[in-house]
């Protein structure tokens, strides 16, 4: 009977630390009272491959960038393709960062900016496709870069925010040094 009220608190714990209901140094430390110490290699363990899979999948997020620019680029295939590679791409990504958001980590910026850029790279290759070059390829860039101050804005992201700011400044420089050559 001890033993499994013993279970019960230890997995109750467990359950706080997870969900951040205490800090983490609280939680150790009772953690460790009831086990007499003896879980923390467990955990110890399980942190490692948590962290090992963390970083697996920002590696991933970073690939699925160049990637991109290899779909569009340096590939034979047709639009509609290229298409659906790309918005496969961007779904994935939107995948891992609601679960950073789920985690609270605080590394959202890396999938949310590697999300954006292959969102712009797909929207501008298919606006040139469609449209070519001239004033809907603009509002596509300000569209993206109004998307990117909102989402920056919205979820405190401010490598998202600012990179929008840096890419209106750039975008009103090309069309000025256009509109005065």
């Amino acid at each position: 009977m001890k033993h499994d009220r013993t279970k019960i608190i230890i997995d109750e714990i467990r359950h706080w630390k997870q969900s951040h209901l205490l800090p983490d140094e609280y939680c150790n430390f009772l953690l460790a009272l009831y086990t007499q110490g003896e879980s923390q290699e467990n955990e110890e363990s399980t942190e490692g491959s948590q962290t090992l899979a963390f970083y697996m999948l920002m590696a991933m997020n970073v690939f699925l960038l160049a990637l991109s620019f290899l779909v569009i680029y340096f590939t034979e295939m047709g639009i509609i393709m290229q298409t659906v590679v790309l918005s496969s791409f961007v779904i994935g990504v939107w995948i891992h960062i609601r679960w950073l958001q789920y985690k609270k980590s605080d590394w959202l910026f890396v999938p949310l900016l590697n999300g954006a850029l292959i969102f712009l790279l797909l929207t501008v290759h298919l606006n040139q496709y469609m449209m070519g070059f001239g004033l809907p390829f603009y509002i596509t860039l300000a569209s993206n870069l109004i998307f990117w101050l909102f989402l920056g804005w919205l979820w405190k992201v401010k490598t998202l925010f600012y990179s929008g700011v840096i890419g209106f400044i750039f975008l009103i420089i090309y069309i000025v040094s256009q509109v005065f050559t």
